[in-house]
């Protein structure tokens, strides 16, 4: 129920979905002759293409997220390295043979570095499938297909091909390993993403190091700019959809 919940919700919640919304509530009441309602609707959908699009004010709040959990020293040791699945597009890599592109692929390429410094790590990828309604593969495969590419030996590779969101990878995950007391493991996954999977992994009692990749914002600056529209939604799209994640894990009882 959690799933398809959450996944109808942001639906109706992003900010650059309700400024499409608006523009077409505004067009439909200039046909229908409501003038009024028309003007309020517009200057509404105007209003939050400003500050959502033409401000670069989201790259702060993203930046703000990834400051969290900042990249460490390689740590003396590791036990194990946990991938969280990124919307991978499967069906993609089974009809063109090769996999999609994607924002979240460098947790993969951060994951294969980190298994090459700890030769005797477990490598554990945990990621089903997050589209409403299920599909016949599974990020899984595409993880496989990347990893052995790269080089990963496939008898190092433990995968999880069932988990539909973040707290079902590290749900899943952690079921199938069974991580002892005292193991040292990695979290792979994007820095946008870190602060809610360390609450979902401190909930399940599962000791992590975050190990964050795919960065969408440097030190200093934030991405995007003045007028750059398009960059500007997206990211206030990551800023909203990751802020209102942390809270629902939270009142659910999924992550602390």
């Amino acid at each position: 129920m959690f799933f398809a919940v959450s996944k109808i919700f942001w639906l109706l919640a992003a900010p650059s979905h309700w400024l499409c919304l608006l523009i077409l509530a505004a067009a439909l009441c200039l046909f229908l002759g409501r003038l009024r309602a028309a003007r309020i609707l517009t200057a509404a959908a105007v209003a939050l293409l400003v500050v959502a699009g033409m401000l670069p004010l989201s790259g702060y709040l993203v930046r703000a997220i990834e400051n969290q959990y900042p990249r460490t020293a390689w740590p003396a040791k590791v036990d194990g390295i946990l991938i969280l699945g990124g919307g991978y597009n499967t069906w993609v890599l089974r009809t063109r043979h090769a996999p999609a592109t994607n924002g979240t692929a460098y947790r993969l390429t951060e994951a294969y570095a980190a298994a090459r410094h700890y030769p005797n790590a477990r490598v554990v990828f945990a990621g089903g499938s997050g589209i409403l309604g299920g599909v016949d593969w599974s990020e899984a495969e595409t993880a496989r297909y990347v990893l052995a590419g790269m080089g990963l030996a496939p008898s190092r590779l433990i995968l999880e091909p069932r988990s539909r969101n973040t707290h079902e990878n590290i749900l899943f995950a952690k079921a199938m390993v069974k991580p002892r007391p005292g193991e040292v493991w990695l979290l792979v996954t994007s820095a946008v993403h870190m602060p809610r999977a360390m609450g979902i992994a401190r909930k399940q009692g599962w000791p992590m190091l975050p190990w964050p990749s795919d960065y969408l914002t440097g030190p200093d600056i934030g991405f995007g700019g003045f007028l750059d529209i398009g960059s500007n939604l997206a990211m206030t799209d990551f800023a909203t959809h990751e802020a209102i994640g942390l809270v629902a894990y939270r009142l659910t009882g999924k992550s602390k």
